[in-house]
């Protein structure tokens, strides 16, 4: 005690902190052996899962599945299909208004990890989710494109014959673990997926390359792990296909996210006119010379007169002129 973090929907949240801080001040009360006011170091309030509401034409609320629709704007009673059914506002999922979904039907057709990864990529968890089938199939889909990415990673170490360390995918991925634990540290789960994206996008490419196949399992192993809080029963699927048993969060190199350059917005007066890739740190004296002698850019200064600069390190320059 305290616990580290308290996390519930704003319904609940109200209420269970004012009991569990009624209790904790009771235990505390001329109690010098039990020193704690408060039971919770931090409190995060989640969002609601939302979905449309639906009723008759006797005014009795419809669930989701008793109605049906062709062109997603006129909506029928699938008991009586000639009868129009009455669309609602999108509210939070209730038994009380029959706008649940069945989360067996989900996860028959879907499987959990795609609801997981749905209901995570849709918003910041601090928002609203609204439920839509379109939303739950693009996160199955992506599913099948990760499970196709891991049987082209599985025959690449059974036939991979090279002995190429690959840096670009060590780099990679220890940046790629940096950026998923501090996105799961800040609660940024939405984040989190685009970083998934990311992942794929380098892997699919990179995984023709040629790869020792020992660093390929290594760093695939650490990939899988630091995805196993979203999709769990797929990263565990995966890691036992590679005979991995001992799941360890992966340790984070420092030294190994520096990058060698960076890609610097040119702005003039407040606007962007170019993309320059620069040494790391570079100065603002430096930077400025590298845009009067870059082809691209030496036009943007030509003939002109320089009032102030607005030097922002590793990110941009805005120049006055």
């Amino acid at each position: 005690m305290p616990v580290d973090q308290y996390i519930g929907g704003v319904e609940h949240a109200i209420l269970h902190l004012l009991y569990s801080r009624f209790f904790m001040q009771a235990l505390s009360y001329k109690n010098e052996k039990f020193n704690l006011k408060e039971p919770f170091d931090g409190l995060f309030t989640q969002g609601m899962v939302c979905h449309e509401t639906y009723k008759d034409q006797r005014n009795n609320w419809l669930s989701p599945e008793e109605v049906f629709s062709d062109d997603k704007k006129n909506f029928y009673n699938k008991k009586s299909p000639e009868e129009k059914i009455i669309v609602g506002p999108i509210e939070s999922m209730s038994k009380s208004k029959k706008n649940t979904i069945d989360p067996e039907n989900i996860i028959e057709n879907y499987g959990a990890d795609s609801v997981r990864l749905f209901i995570l990529s849709d918003s910041p968890p601090e928002k609203d989710v609204q439920w839509s089938d379109q939303g739950m199939m693009a996160s199955y889909k992506f599913l099948q494109k990760l499970w196709v990415l891991h049987s082209k990673i599985l025959k690449k170490i059974t036939d991979n014959r090279s002995d190429n360390s690959n840096e670009r995918l060590t780099k990679f991925t220890n940046k790629l673990v940096y950026k998923i634990t501090q996105n799961l540290e800040k609660f940024h789960y939405n984040v989190i997926i685009a970083n998934l994206h990311e992942m794929y996008n380098f892997l699919i490419k990179e995984v023709e390359n040629p790869i020792k196949s020992s660093i390929l399992i290594e760093n695939y192993t650490k990939i899988l792990i630091s995805m196993s809080p979203l999709i769990p029963h797929f990263t565990s699927e995966c890691l036992t296909e590679i005979n991995q048993d001992k799941i360890k969060w992966p340790t984070i190199v420092a030294e190994e996210l520096e990058e060698e350059s960076v890609n610097f917005v040119i702005q003039i007066n407040g606007k962007k006119k170019a993309l320059l890739k620069v040494k790391n740190n570079i100065n603002e004296k430096d930077l400025l010379k590298e845009i009067q002698e870059n082809e691209e850019t030496e036009k943007l200064l030509k003939n002109q007169k320089i009032q102030k600069t607005i030097f922002v390190s590793n990110r941009l320059i805005n120049i006055i002129i």
